[in-house]
């Protein structure tokens, strides 16, 4: 059974020949009410303050909860970044090397076709000095006997 502060002031008691002074009962069970009423006004206001404190302590949690959340996300979130700008630099790397080799592949390609090229006018001049030494002695054959033929000597 639960006491309040009108419990006791209502609280009557049956009278007796040899019984307690009725005015000394009063008097205490009074002084008994205010102080648990003054007792229970404090439990009352206590509990409201448990009350509020673990509503806000249900917060702090909520809000703990929450930045535990966020930074296991923010760990998760540079892991993939850092994880994509690894394969991104992978992947630019491996397009420079291919890049690199087609160049040096043109570029090889380039210089074979100059060799070519170069042998090509090689003996193409030597070809134009056969065929200029040639003219030349058919033409000296041709002066000889023309002169050979006029009677010049």
């Amino acid at each position: 059974m639960q006491l309040t502060p009108i419990d006791i002031r209502g609280k009557t008691f049956r009278r007796s020949l040899r019984g307690y002074e009725a005015q000394e009962v009063d008097k205490f069970l009074e002084s008994i009410s205010q102080e648990f009423e003054k007792t229970y006004g404090e439990n009352f206001e206590l509990k409201e303050k448990v009350g509020r404190l673990e509503a806000e302590l249900g917060h702090y949690k909520t809000l703990e909860n929450t930045l535990q959340q966020t930074m296991v996300l923010a760990q998760q979130t540079a892991e993939e970044v850092k994880q994509s700008a690894h394969r991104e630099a992978e992947l630019i790397l491996r397009q420079t090397e291919e890049e690199n080799r087609q160049k040096l592949s043109e570029s090889q390609k380039k210089w074979a076709e100059i060799q070519e090229e170069i042998q090509e006018l090689l003996r193409k001049r030597e070809l134009i000095r056969t065929q200029l030494k040639s003219f030349l002695h058919a033409h000296l054959d041709l002066t000889a006997s023309y002169s050979d033929d006029q009677g010049i000597s």
